[in-house]
């Protein structure tokens, strides 16, 4: 008998169960881009690494920002937090007792555990394309709501991306899902006028292309900028500051 085609409705068991799977089996767990490109993500923030500041990692998953920041010799306190408890696991794991590492906390639910303005820097790297509306503005709530004023959100996200082409089908059931279970496409001005109705201004961005490495492809990209093309990079960071306490949007 055939099934019915139909776009999958993410629930919290299934966003959970897939993200386990995930940080639990290869080759996922070896091609999460916060462990290929966490380095680069942290340098690009532009955030002074010799400063002992104190940072959550929102949606820190197995703690590849961890490494990375250990990699590249930052001062910084870090927590993570994330709706994977295999995740969670993973990292405490790796972290044990390090003197930087402020604990990692699996959450079911906002706000989290943590008081008002208790972090100098919040991380949302390749979190926000995977937030439904409700959980989206829930997350942005939070997150103004732990940073202190002056601090910085640091955001990545794919730029412009076109859901459709990393789509997935399920033989057994049917669904029809995006393999990294995102379910909204970012560009810059979309953004910075969706966070900065969270007490935000926006302070610096960049388009990057993380993956560009193929001398053909690096080649490709010299003559299209010699003939004044258009370069649509694959990725935004971009870096908000905190500038009031108020963090329901207008």
């Amino acid at each position: 008998m055939d099934i019915q085609r139909h776009k999958i409705v993410w629930t919290d068991e299934k966003v959970s169960r897939l993200w386990n799977y995930y940080a639990t089996t290869i080759p996922y767990s070896e091609i999460f881009f916060s462990k290929l490109f966490g380095s680069k993500l942290i340098v690009k923030s532009g955030l002074p690494l010799d400063e002992e500041l104190s940072v959550l990692d929102f949606g820190c998953g197995p703690g590849y920002i961890w490494e990375h920041l250990l990699t590249v010799d930052a001062k910084w306190n870090y927590t993570g937090i994330d709706f994977s408890a295999d995740g969670v696991s993973q990292l405490l794991y790796k972290a044990g007792t390090h003197s930087q590492f402020r604990g990692a906390h699996h959450i079911t639910s906002m706000p989290t555990p943590f008081p008002p303005q208790s972090f100098d820097v919040i991380l949302l790297f390749e979190v926000l394309e995977h937030l439904n509306d409700r959980y989206l503005a829930g997350t942005m709530e939070e997150v103004s709501r732990l940073l202190k004023v002056g601090g910085v959100a640091v955001i990545s996200t794919p730029n412009e991306e076109r859901l459709s082409d990393s789509e997935k089908f399920c033989p057994e059931c049917g669904a029809i899902f995006h393999e990294w279970q995102h379910v909204r496409s970012w560009e810059l001005g979309s953004l910075t006028d969706y966070v900065e109705k969270y007490g935000f201004r926006r302070m610096s961005y960049q388009r990057l292309n993380f993956t560009t490495t193929s001398m053909i492809h690096k080649f490709i990209r010299i003559v299209k900028i010699m003939l004044n093309k258009k370069i649509n990079e694959p990725h935004l960071i971009v870096s908000f500051q905190k500038t009031s306490v108020n963090s329901q949007p207008s």
